[in-house]
């Protein structure tokens, strides 16, 4: 996803949000929320597959984090993409839609790339690691107060993240 695109679904999302009118609030203060996921999306030969986490810090803000991995090889070659992320999120809890949590929010990460190749000519290995910003659009349907299924869409604005989705189920602690 581009700078540009990413930009246009965070205005619809903050527009659409804007003019909605109170509701049930999914998002609590004082929840701990737990999502393991699988992406989709990535550039690799593999399911990335990890974890997102958020702390409910305020009635609307959570902070958190998220960690995802892939791992793929073929004859005479072989990557892996680890990426670390801390995530602030705005919860638009006064959206008039029962068993519905969107959000958006920003983060910071770290990507970890390594790649090993051997070519029959050639070996040799190269890394690619480095800090991205990114921006996060962030749905969950409740299927009841301790569950839910988790859809995030992650765009990097600087560096490379290596998937563009997550889904997973999201488990509500507390």
């Amino acid at each position: 996803m581009n700078l540009k695109k990413i930009g246009v679904l965070l205005l619809s999302f903050v527009l659409v949000a804007a003019v909605a009118s109170a509701g049930t609030k999914e998002f609590s203060l004082g929840k701990f929320y737990l999502t393991p996921q699988i992406g989709f999306g990535s550039w690799g030969g593999s399911i990335p597959f990890g974890a997102s986490a958020e702390y409910a810090m305020t009635e609307n803000i959570g902070v958190g984090g998220s960690v995802m991995a892939q791992f793929w090889s073929e004859t005479g070659w072989s990557e892996s993409l680890i990426n670390l992320a801390a995530e602030v999120n705005y919860h638009f809890i006064k959206l008039n839609a029962e068993k519905i949590d969107l959000y958006a929010g920003v983060g910071l990460g770290y990507s970890v790339v390594s790649v090993t190749y051997d070519s029959g000519y050639s070996t040799g290995s190269s890394a690619a690691s480095g800090i991205y910003i990114q921006t996060v659009l962030g749905a969950r349907y409740y299927f009841s107060p301790k569950m839910a299924a988790s859809l995030r869409l992650i765009g990097s604005l600087t560096g490379f993240s290596g998937f563009g989705a997550a889904a997973g189920v999201t488990f509500i602690l507390n």
